[in-house]
Protein backbone atom coordinates (compact mmCIF):
# COMPACT_ATOMS: atom_id res chain seq x y z
CA UNK A 1 0.00 0.00 0.00
CA UNK A 2 2.66 2.42 0.40
CA UNK A 3 4.45 1.87 -2.35
CA UNK A 4 1.16 2.72 -4.42
CA UNK A 5 0.80 5.94 -2.49
CA UNK A 6 4.75 6.58 -3.05
CA UNK A 7 3.84 5.99 -7.11
CA UNK A 8 0.52 8.41 -6.98
CA UNK A 9 2.84 10.93 -5.26
CA UNK A 10 5.37 10.87 -7.79
CA UNK A 11 2.66 11.03 -10.71
CA UNK A 12 1.21 14.37 -9.04
CA UNK A 13 4.72 15.78 -9.08
CA UNK A 14 5.29 15.28 -12.51
CA UNK A 15 2.05 16.56 -13.75
CA UNK A 16 2.41 20.04 -11.15
CA UNK A 17 5.16 21.16 -13.84
CA UNK A 18 7.63 20.90 -10.73
CA UNK A 19 5.20 24.31 -9.06
CA UNK A 20 3.19 23.12 -6.25
CA UNK A 21 0.79 26.17 -5.40
CA UNK A 22 -1.56 28.39 -7.08
CA UNK A 23 -1.17 31.31 -8.98
CA UNK A 24 -3.51 34.56 -8.85
CA UNK A 25 -5.43 35.36 -12.51
CA UNK A 26 -4.14 39.09 -12.46
CA UNK A 27 -0.66 38.36 -11.23
CA UNK A 28 2.21 40.25 -13.31
CA UNK A 29 5.85 39.73 -13.11
CA UNK A 30 8.29 42.13 -11.90
CA UNK A 31 11.53 42.65 -12.97
CA UNK A 32 11.44 40.67 -15.78
CA UNK A 33 15.41 41.28 -17.14
CA UNK A 34 17.72 40.99 -14.46
CA UNK A 35 20.97 40.09 -14.51
CA UNK A 36 23.07 39.56 -11.00
CA UNK A 37 26.34 37.68 -11.31
CA UNK A 38 27.67 36.36 -8.17
CA UNK A 39 31.19 36.60 -6.68
CA UNK A 40 33.67 35.16 -9.60
CA UNK A 41 37.12 34.31 -7.79
CA UNK A 42 39.01 33.09 -10.62
CA UNK A 43 41.69 34.64 -13.51
CA UNK A 44 39.60 32.82 -16.69
CA UNK A 45 38.38 35.98 -18.07
CA UNK A 46 41.20 36.49 -20.62
CA UNK A 47 40.00 38.84 -22.87
CA UNK A 48 42.55 41.26 -24.32
CA UNK A 49 40.98 44.79 -24.54
CA UNK A 50 42.04 48.33 -25.44
CA UNK A 51 39.23 49.76 -22.91
CA UNK A 52 39.81 53.77 -24.14
CA UNK A 53 40.29 57.08 -22.61
CA UNK A 54 39.45 57.35 -18.47
CA UNK A 55 37.03 59.74 -17.68
CA UNK A 56 35.74 58.98 -14.39
CA UNK A 57 36.25 59.64 -11.74
CA UNK A 58 38.91 61.86 -12.98
CA UNK A 59 39.26 62.38 -17.15
CA UNK A 60 43.22 61.60 -17.72
CA UNK A 61 45.04 62.83 -20.49
CA UNK A 62 45.69 60.41 -23.41
CA UNK A 63 48.85 61.76 -23.95
CA UNK A 64 49.95 61.27 -20.42
CA UNK A 65 53.02 58.90 -20.27
CA UNK A 66 54.66 57.17 -17.63
CA UNK A 67 56.91 53.94 -17.58
CA UNK A 68 59.08 54.05 -14.53
CA UNK A 69 57.95 56.25 -11.53
CA UNK A 70 59.49 57.58 -9.81
CA UNK A 71 57.80 58.72 -6.23
CA UNK A 72 58.83 62.31 -5.11
CA UNK A 73 57.79 63.21 -1.70
CA UNK A 74 56.13 67.59 -2.38
CA UNK A 75 55.57 68.24 1.45
CA UNK A 76 54.19 67.44 4.59
CA UNK A 77 50.55 67.31 4.67
CA UNK A 78 47.66 66.17 7.30
CA UNK A 79 44.66 64.25 7.47
CA UNK A 80 42.13 67.75 6.79
CA UNK A 81 44.77 69.40 4.64
CA UNK A 82 42.90 70.30 1.15
CA UNK A 83 44.67 70.56 -2.01
CA UNK A 84 43.95 72.41 -5.22
CA UNK A 85 46.09 72.69 -8.46
CA UNK A 86 45.62 75.98 -10.20
CA UNK A 87 47.99 76.89 -13.35
CA UNK A 88 51.52 76.31 -12.51
CA UNK A 89 50.74 76.57 -8.71
CA UNK A 90 49.96 73.84 -5.63
CA UNK A 91 47.79 75.70 -2.91
CA UNK A 92 47.55 73.19 0.20
CA UNK A 93 45.79 74.12 3.81
CA UNK A 94 47.69 72.72 6.61
CA UNK A 95 45.67 73.30 10.05
CA UNK A 96 45.61 77.49 10.14
CA UNK A 97 48.12 77.67 6.83
CA UNK A 98 47.57 78.27 3.49
CA UNK A 99 50.78 76.84 1.53
CA UNK A 100 51.02 78.11 -1.86
CA UNK A 101 54.00 76.20 -4.27
CA UNK A 102 55.44 77.85 -7.46
CA UNK A 103 56.36 74.43 -9.42
CA UNK A 104 58.41 76.34 -11.51
CA UNK A 105 60.79 77.52 -9.03
CA UNK A 106 59.78 75.51 -5.97
CA UNK A 107 59.14 78.72 -4.17
CA UNK A 108 56.79 78.02 -1.13
CA UNK A 109 54.92 81.23 0.23
CA UNK A 110 52.96 80.97 3.33
CA UNK A 111 49.59 82.77 4.25
CA UNK A 112 47.80 82.47 7.97
CA UNK A 113 44.42 82.32 8.23
CA UNK A 114 42.42 84.09 11.13
CA UNK A 115 40.49 81.52 11.97
CA UNK A 116 38.20 80.15 15.11
CA UNK A 117 38.27 76.89 17.11
CA UNK A 118 37.52 74.03 15.05
CA UNK A 119 37.07 76.12 12.07
CA UNK A 120 39.39 74.67 8.93
CA UNK A 121 40.33 74.25 5.07
CA UNK A 122 37.48 72.98 3.23
CA UNK A 123 37.57 74.18 -0.25
CA UNK A 124 40.40 76.02 -2.37
CA UNK A 125 39.42 77.23 -5.91
CA UNK A 126 39.84 80.11 -8.33
CA UNK A 127 37.76 82.42 -9.66
CA UNK A 128 38.78 85.50 -11.72
CA UNK A 129 42.15 84.73 -11.52
CA UNK A 130 41.97 84.80 -7.89
CA UNK A 131 42.54 81.69 -5.52
CA UNK A 132 39.48 82.00 -2.71
CA UNK A 133 39.42 79.69 0.20
CA UNK A 134 36.39 78.08 2.05
CA UNK A 135 36.13 77.16 5.81
CA UNK A 136 33.70 74.45 7.11
CA UNK A 137 31.95 77.58 8.95
CA UNK A 138 31.71 79.68 5.53
CA UNK A 139 34.41 81.74 5.68
CA UNK A 140 35.90 82.86 2.43
CA UNK A 141 39.19 84.26 1.87
CA UNK A 142 41.32 84.94 -1.57
CA UNK A 143 44.85 85.54 -1.76
CA UNK A 144 45.76 89.02 -3.36
CA UNK A 145 49.46 88.75 -3.93
CA UNK A 146 51.72 88.69 -0.65
CA UNK A 147 48.68 89.10 1.16
CA UNK A 148 45.17 86.68 2.38
CA UNK A 149 41.96 88.59 2.52
CA UNK A 150 38.75 87.60 4.26
CA UNK A 151 35.89 88.18 1.87
CA UNK A 152 32.55 87.11 3.77
CA UNK A 153 31.60 85.26 6.95
CA UNK A 154 28.74 83.38 6.09
CA UNK A 155 28.57 81.45 9.25
CA UNK A 156 26.71 78.76 7.83
CA UNK A 157 28.33 74.96 9.23
CA UNK A 158 29.52 72.74 6.00
CA UNK A 159 31.42 69.57 5.97
CA UNK A 160 30.86 69.54 2.13
CA UNK A 161 32.70 70.55 -0.68
CA UNK A 162 30.93 73.27 -2.46
CA UNK A 163 29.72 73.42 -6.06
CA UNK A 164 31.69 75.64 -7.97
CA UNK A 165 30.64 76.77 -11.21
CA UNK A 166 30.95 80.18 -13.24
CA UNK A 167 29.78 82.81 -10.61
CA UNK A 168 28.24 80.65 -8.38
CA UNK A 169 28.98 78.88 -5.28
CA UNK A 170 26.55 76.71 -3.72
CA UNK A 171 26.68 75.55 -0.32
CA UNK A 172 25.18 72.99 1.43
CA UNK A 173 24.84 72.98 5.44
CA UNK A 174 24.78 70.02 7.99
CA UNK A 175 21.22 71.11 8.51
CA UNK A 176 20.09 70.16 5.07
CA UNK A 177 20.00 74.08 3.40
CA UNK A 178 21.08 75.37 -0.04
CA UNK A 179 22.36 78.04 -0.41
CA UNK A 180 23.12 80.33 -3.65
CA UNK A 181 27.02 82.56 -2.95
CA UNK A 182 27.01 85.18 -6.33
CA UNK A 183 30.97 85.59 -6.59
CA UNK A 184 30.89 88.69 -8.29
CA UNK A 185 29.60 90.73 -5.14
CA UNK A 186 29.75 87.60 -2.58
CA UNK A 187 26.16 88.43 -2.08
CA UNK A 188 24.43 85.18 -0.34
CA UNK A 189 20.93 83.72 -0.66
CA UNK A 190 19.16 80.79 0.50
CA UNK A 191 17.44 78.52 -2.37
CA UNK A 192 15.98 75.47 -0.77
CA UNK A 193 16.47 72.88 1.51
CA UNK A 194 16.77 68.58 1.40
CA UNK A 195 16.09 65.96 3.34
CA UNK A 196 18.87 64.25 4.60
CA UNK A 197 19.02 60.20 4.82
CA UNK A 198 21.72 58.48 6.76
CA UNK A 199 24.77 58.00 5.21
CA UNK A 200 28.92 58.40 6.09
CA UNK A 201 30.63 61.31 5.44
CA UNK A 202 32.70 61.08 2.01
CA UNK A 203 34.69 62.91 -0.54
CA UNK A 204 32.73 62.64 -3.77
CA UNK A 205 32.82 63.95 -7.25
CA UNK A 206 30.47 66.32 -8.78
CA UNK A 207 29.12 64.79 -12.27
CA UNK A 208 26.80 65.97 -14.99
CA UNK A 209 24.72 64.94 -17.82
CA UNK A 210 23.25 67.45 -20.79
CA UNK A 211 20.94 69.11 -17.79
CA UNK A 212 21.44 68.07 -14.69
CA UNK A 213 24.11 67.94 -11.97
CA UNK A 214 24.64 64.73 -9.54
CA UNK A 215 25.99 65.03 -6.34
CA UNK A 216 26.85 62.87 -3.12
CA UNK A 217 26.44 64.44 -0.16
CA UNK A 218 26.89 61.92 1.79
CA UNK A 219 27.02 57.79 1.04
CA UNK A 220 22.92 57.56 1.02
CA UNK A 221 21.72 61.01 0.14
CA UNK A 222 21.86 61.72 -3.29
CA UNK A 223 21.60 65.47 -4.75
CA UNK A 224 20.93 66.69 -8.46
CA UNK A 225 20.87 70.06 -9.58
CA UNK A 226 19.99 72.00 -12.93
CA UNK A 227 23.01 72.64 -14.42
CA UNK A 228 21.88 76.22 -15.41
CA UNK A 229 20.47 78.08 -12.71
CA UNK A 230 21.20 75.31 -9.88
CA UNK A 231 17.47 74.93 -9.15
CA UNK A 232 17.83 71.81 -6.56
CA UNK A 233 15.36 68.85 -7.85
CA UNK A 234 13.68 66.72 -5.69
CA UNK A 235 13.48 63.71 -7.78
CA UNK A 236 14.07 60.59 -5.46
CA UNK A 237 16.33 58.63 -7.75
CA UNK A 238 18.19 56.90 -5.52
CA UNK A 239 14.99 55.75 -3.69
CA UNK A 240 13.12 55.09 -7.17
CA UNK A 241 16.51 52.58 -8.00
CA UNK A 242 15.92 50.98 -4.73
CA UNK A 243 12.14 50.25 -5.44
CA UNK A 244 12.81 48.34 -8.48
CA UNK A 245 15.99 47.03 -7.69
CA UNK A 246 15.71 42.94 -6.87
CA UNK A 247 19.34 43.58 -5.02
CA UNK A 248 19.65 44.82 -1.25
CA UNK A 249 19.78 48.59 -1.09
CA UNK A 250 22.26 50.69 -2.55
CA UNK A 251 22.71 52.52 0.69
CA UNK A 252 26.10 53.40 0.85
CA UNK A 253 27.96 54.59 -2.49
CA UNK A 254 30.89 54.58 -3.57
CA UNK A 255 30.63 57.99 -5.84
CA UNK A 256 28.28 60.36 -7.57
CA UNK A 257 26.56 58.31 -9.92
CA UNK A 258 28.08 58.99 -13.50
CA UNK A 259 26.29 59.68 -16.52
CA UNK A 260 26.87 57.58 -19.86
CA UNK A 261 24.59 57.51 -22.85
CA UNK A 262 22.12 59.14 -20.63
CA UNK A 263 22.11 56.20 -18.02
CA UNK A 264 23.39 56.02 -14.21
CA UNK A 265 25.94 53.84 -13.39
CA UNK A 266 25.45 53.55 -9.19
CA UNK A 267 28.16 51.65 -7.66
CA UNK A 268 27.62 50.64 -4.01
CA UNK A 269 30.36 49.85 -1.50
CA UNK A 270 28.77 46.25 -0.56
CA UNK A 271 29.58 44.93 -4.37
CA UNK A 272 25.93 46.13 -6.27
CA UNK A 273 26.13 47.62 -9.36
CA UNK A 274 23.13 48.89 -11.70
CA UNK A 275 23.05 50.67 -14.94
CA UNK A 276 19.82 52.73 -14.95
CA UNK A 277 18.28 55.14 -16.82
CA UNK A 278 16.53 57.95 -14.75
CA UNK A 279 14.05 58.99 -17.65
CA UNK A 280 12.32 55.94 -18.05
CA UNK A 281 13.08 54.48 -14.62
CA UNK A 282 14.85 51.71 -15.96
CA UNK A 283 17.48 49.29 -14.59
CA UNK A 284 19.53 47.83 -17.23
CA UNK A 285 21.38 45.81 -15.65
CA UNK A 286 22.82 45.03 -12.34
CA UNK A 287 24.86 42.56 -10.56
CA UNK A 288 26.25 41.83 -7.11
CA UNK A 289 30.06 40.98 -6.75
CA UNK A 290 29.35 40.05 -2.92
CA UNK A 291 32.41 42.13 -2.09
CA UNK A 292 33.79 45.27 -1.23
CA UNK A 293 34.12 47.80 -3.77
CA UNK A 294 37.14 49.95 -3.37
CA UNK A 295 37.77 52.03 -6.10
CA UNK A 296 37.04 52.19 -9.86
CA UNK A 297 37.68 54.06 -13.48
CA UNK A 298 35.34 54.09 -15.97
CA UNK A 299 36.30 54.70 -19.81
CA UNK A 300 34.52 56.53 -22.26
CA UNK A 301 34.52 52.91 -24.57
CA UNK A 302 31.89 52.29 -21.70
CA UNK A 303 34.26 49.59 -19.86
CA UNK A 304 33.97 49.63 -15.92
CA UNK A 305 36.68 48.88 -14.03
CA UNK A 306 36.78 47.75 -10.12
CA UNK A 307 38.63 46.94 -7.54
CA UNK A 308 38.11 45.11 -5.02
CA UNK A 309 40.11 43.65 -1.83
CA UNK A 310 40.89 40.42 -3.63
CA UNK A 311 40.61 41.27 -7.55
CA UNK A 312 40.62 43.55 -10.35
CA UNK A 313 37.80 43.57 -12.88
CA UNK A 314 36.62 45.27 -15.93
CA UNK A 315 33.29 45.13 -17.23
CA UNK A 316 31.28 45.36 -20.66
CA UNK A 317 28.78 48.09 -21.17
CA UNK A 318 26.41 45.14 -21.06
CA UNK A 319 27.64 44.05 -17.09
CA UNK A 320 29.33 41.12 -18.15
CA UNK A 321 32.78 40.31 -16.69
CA UNK A 322 35.40 40.41 -19.43
CA UNK A 323 38.65 40.37 -17.62
CA UNK A 324 39.79 39.62 -13.96
CA UNK A 325 42.75 39.80 -12.08
CA UNK A 326 43.44 38.50 -8.12
CA UNK A 327 46.28 40.88 -6.90
CA UNK A 328 46.82 39.43 -3.46
CA UNK A 329 47.13 42.72 -1.79
CA UNK A 330 46.73 42.65 1.82
CA UNK A 331 46.02 46.61 2.00
CA UNK A 332 44.56 47.74 -1.14
CA UNK A 333 44.06 51.17 -1.37
CA UNK A 334 43.03 52.64 -4.88
CA UNK A 335 43.19 52.15 -8.81
CA UNK A 336 44.37 54.77 -11.39
CA UNK A 337 45.53 54.14 -15.42
CA UNK A 338 48.17 55.34 -17.62
CA UNK A 339 47.32 54.39 -21.08
CA UNK A 340 45.88 51.10 -21.23
CA UNK A 341 47.72 50.54 -17.94
CA UNK A 342 46.73 49.99 -14.69
CA UNK A 343 48.52 50.91 -11.06
CA UNK A 344 47.10 49.42 -7.96
CA UNK A 345 48.16 51.29 -4.68
CA UNK A 346 48.25 49.64 -1.47
CA UNK A 347 49.46 50.55 1.82
CA UNK A 348 52.84 49.39 0.90
CA UNK A 349 53.23 50.76 -2.55
CA UNK A 350 52.14 50.89 -6.54
CA UNK A 351 52.13 48.10 -8.67
CA UNK A 352 52.01 47.73 -12.33
CA UNK A 353 49.44 45.44 -13.06
CA UNK A 354 49.90 43.54 -16.49
CA UNK A 355 46.34 42.00 -17.07
CA UNK A 356 47.22 39.83 -20.85
CA UNK A 357 49.72 38.12 -18.47
CA UNK A 358 48.08 38.26 -14.84
CA UNK A 359 50.95 39.17 -13.31
CA UNK A 360 52.71 42.07 -11.82
CA UNK A 361 55.41 44.01 -14.03
CA UNK A 362 56.62 46.16 -11.41
CA UNK A 363 56.53 47.29 -7.42
CA UNK A 364 57.45 50.73 -6.67
CA UNK A 365 57.66 50.71 -2.85
CA UNK A 366 56.58 53.61 -0.35
CA UNK A 367 54.38 53.96 2.34
CA UNK A 368 50.38 55.34 2.87
CA UNK A 369 47.75 55.81 4.26
CA UNK A 370 44.64 54.59 4.09
CA UNK A 371 42.98 57.76 3.45
CA UNK A 372 44.47 58.28 0.01
CA UNK A 373 43.31 60.81 -2.74
CA UNK A 374 44.65 60.96 -6.41
CA UNK A 375 44.94 64.10 -8.53
CA UNK A 376 45.00 64.41 -12.52
CA UNK A 377 46.96 67.46 -13.54
CA UNK A 378 48.36 67.61 -17.16
CA UNK A 379 51.10 65.68 -17.34
CA UNK A 380 51.61 64.83 -13.69
CA UNK A 381 49.85 62.67 -11.12
CA UNK A 382 50.15 63.66 -7.45
CA UNK A 383 48.73 61.52 -4.47
CA UNK A 384 48.06 62.67 -1.08
CA UNK A 385 47.89 60.67 2.20
CA UNK A 386 47.21 61.77 5.59
CA UNK A 387 50.97 62.57 6.17
CA UNK A 388 52.26 63.89 2.42
CA UNK A 389 51.50 64.56 -0.69
CA UNK A 390 53.51 63.05 -3.31
CA UNK A 391 54.34 63.20 -7.20
CA UNK A 392 54.52 60.73 -9.88
CA UNK A 393 57.21 61.01 -12.45
CA UNK A 394 59.23 59.32 -14.75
Amino acid sequence: MKRIKFFIFLLALSSCNKYLGTVDPDYTPTNEVTEIFSNFKNDNHTSDIEFGDIIFPKAINPSLNVNNLEIEKIINVNKNSRVSFVNDKIIVSKDKTILLIDKSNQNIFEYELNLNKDEETISIFEHNEYIHILTNKSQLFVIDGQNIYSLANYNIFTTTTPIVLDNNLVLLSVFGDIYDVNLDDYSISKKDNFILKSGISIKSNIFEDKTTLYFLFNAGTLLTFDKNNFDYYNNYILEDLNILTSLDRFSELVDTPFSHNENLYFLDRSGKVALYNPVSSDILWELDLNDTILSYLFSNDGYLILMTFDEILILSNNGNIINSYSHNKESPISIFNVQEIIYLISEEGISKINLKDKKEDFFYKNKFTSNLEIYIQEQNIYLKDDKSLYKLSE
